[in-house]
């Protein structure tokens, strides 16, 4: 019977294996049909445009070959071999993109500048598909890790791929409506165009659902594409301004224009996907300001949407068009965005290469110096045209950039004030001893937005200074944001434990990012008292004084701290920390939508003197 019984477990296990694994391959070959619009519908509208974008001036078949033989291999160098089978295995937590690798960097090396919110598995710890380096750290990574210049050489240069990539989503839709206007000759960019784009979506998709639709379809495709076109051209060389449109037959013409067209209009989805993930993966970083990110799938934690970031688009959008209105210098700017960010995708997968994935030297050289080379060549190229056009982005990057540092400055002066200033457990008994500091009944929930343990901010002090007052029951609680769809409810308190003085306690309450958290309908109050009963609590006595306390009233207090920016605050600071408090001002709060009652919330405002 053991046997037996031991075989028919064994069977079971193996039939929900293959059956996770056929819907794991069905799953990945409908993501790989999504992708064909959302992921490369830029890369495949390429033909329509590639020739006529070109500066040709009395063409021969030989320079028609070379033009076809640059087209080959840089969809093989770069689509094929750089990003299919190198970036993609570079993502964080199945996100993609410049940023994504950067953030990659900063959690196997202290390379960060800010101490960034980290992000949790089920298992509290990174995802990681490559192996992390262990023992000794390399001299590369001591490099970094010591020299403040190339930590922040560094982050600007993961800004300025991430503000690039924003300006691609700001160019592809005003490319697109000017392309539908202007007909026939759309002037949209070069071959090398939206190979970017399938790392940055990498977090709508998966890894091998974008393998499979390249490789099975957009590849061969396109290969099969320019090489009719170029053939068509090598018997017809002066018809290069329209290339694809005078091999196509009469009868299906207009259908194949509004085809086209309408591709030219999803082929903007790619790059507006791109923005949301990069958006999102900023201000999960706390490197940009907080805008409202919805989570668009139950299944997939990198489908999002931003509805501030798609009015941002949008204004721009039309406002590049309203600018220029000539098609052709918006296709100039395009060029300059696409290298550059290839570019540095090429420096950060080196970096990750070596600091985390501990690949040799020499294979590493093997990577570099020919990409290197060819995009150093490509940026050569298109820097003809930043006068023509290609100003544009590096104006939107410049402006994105501001927002970014602006940020990020007030961010690191408030880390490093409250770093200076915490309370300490010891201080927090002083307090709570001083002259007329009493505890009332209640029971009170301190937020804070830390992750590594330290509830005790400088907001406290300044709390019981004022008050003059803590509740009977304290709770300092933190919110830890896990990469699951959603937390079981026995799995929602974590981390409970006594801070020290009587009645002061603290613990973490978990969320995925599609729930829902609601403290009333899920009685998150009641959960934390029970699991404080249940794992620190000693005695009836002090269980009783902790449910007395819940029945007396809740109420959930979190702290709003500005600068003061006053006239002996130095130049530097009294611009930047004033653009800080500004955006500060305008986005919303570090905390998530808790469903707490109006009556039951307090703020406490304190000024940090800049």
């Amino acid at each position: 019977m053991s046997s037996s019984h031991t075989v028919t477990v064994s069977m079971d296990v193996e039939a929900g294996q293959k059956n996770k694994d056929k819907k794991g391959i069905s799953q990945d070959l409908i993501l790989a049909y999504k992708t064909l619009g959302v992921v490369f519908g830029g890369l495949v509208t390429s033909p329509l445009y590639v020739y006529p974008s070109m500066n040709l001036t009395n063409p021969t078949e030989e320079d028609y070959l070379g033009i076809y033989s640059i087209m080959f291999w840089t969809l093989t160098l770069i689509g094929v071999v750089k990003y299919i089978c190198i970036a993609l295995n570079a993502d964080d937590h199945g996100e993609g993109g410049t940023f994504a690798m950067y953030s990659l960097l900063c959690q196997h090396a202290n390379i960060g500048i800010l101490p960034s919110k980290k992000i949790y598995t089920e298992e509290e710890n990174l995802i990681s598909n490559q192996p992390v380096v262990a023992g000794r750290p390399g001299r590369l990574r001591r490099f970094i890790e010591s020299s403040i210049i190339a930590r922040r050489l560094l982050l600007l240069t993961a800004i300025l791929g991430m503000c690039m990539l924003i300006g691609d989503g700001i160019l592809t839709p005003a490319i697109s409506v000017l392309s539908a206007i202007d007909g026939l000759r759309g002037p949209f960019p070069s071959v090398s165009k939206r190979a970017e784009a399938m790392f940055a979506d990498l977090g709508h998709f998966s890894k091998r659902s974008i393998q499979i639709a390249f490789m099975s379809s957009i590849y061969p495709s396109l290969v099969l594409t320019y090489a009719g076109q170029t053939a068509y051209l090598i018997n017809n060389v002066d018809d290069f301004s329209d290339g694809f449109y005078k091999f196509v037959p009469r009868p299906v013409y207009w259908p194949m224009f509004i085809i086209a067209t309408l591709a030219a209009i999803v082929a903007s989805q790619s790059l507006i996907s791109a923005t949301f993930s990069v958006i999102k993966q900023s201000v999960v970083l706390d490197y940009f300001p907080r805008v409202k990110v919805v989570h668009t799938s139950k299944d997939k934690e990198g489908e999002v949407y931003s509805p501030e970031t798609n009015y941002m688009l949008m204004l721009l959008c039309v406002g590049v068009i309203l600018g220029f209105g000539d098609g052709k210098d918006i296709g100039n700017a395009f060029g300059v965005v696409v290298i550059l960010v290839m570019l540095i995708t090429t420096i950060l997968l080196t970096l990750v290469m070596l600091i985390i994935w501990g690949t040799h030297v020499v294979l590493v050289a093997l990577y570099l110096v020919p990409f290197l080379l060819l995009e150093a060549t490509y940026v050569s190229a298109v820097c003809t045209k930043i006068l023509r056009g290609g100003w544009v982005p590096f104006a939107v990057s410049v402006a994105l950039a501001a927002v970014m540092f602006g940020w990020y400055y007030g961010r690191q002066r408030k880390t490093e004030y409250e770093a200076a200033n915490k309370v300490t457990l010891e201080r927090l008994g002083e307090l709570l001893s001083g002259p007329g500091v009493r505890r009332v009944p209640g029971l009170c929930f301190f937020y804070s937005n830390r992750q590594d343990g330290g509830w005790l901010t400088p907001v406290l002090a300044h709390y019981i200074r004022n008050m003059r007052s803590l509740h009977e029951v304290t709770v300092f609680l933190t919110l830890r944001y896990l990469l699951v769809a959603k937390v079981d409810g026995k799995d929602r308190v974590q981390a409970v434990r006594r801070l020290g003085p009587a009645g002061v306690y603290g613990c973490t309450i978990q969320y995925g990012y599609a729930d829902a958290i609601d403290f009333e309908e899920d009685d998150i109050a009641g959960q934390v008292v029970g699991a404080l009963r249940e794992r620190v609590v000693d005695g009836e006595e002090e269980g009783e004084r902790v449910e007395a306390a819940r029945a007396a009233g809740v109420v959930h207090v979190r702290g709003k701290m500005r600068f003061h920016v006053g006239k002996d605050t130095r130049l530097f600071d009294r611009v930047l920390l004033g653009f800080y408090e500004l955006l500060h001002g305008a986005c919303r709060s570090a905390l998530p939508a808790l469903g707490i009652p109006l009556q039951q919330r307090v703020e406490i405002g304190m000024l940090y003197k800049a």
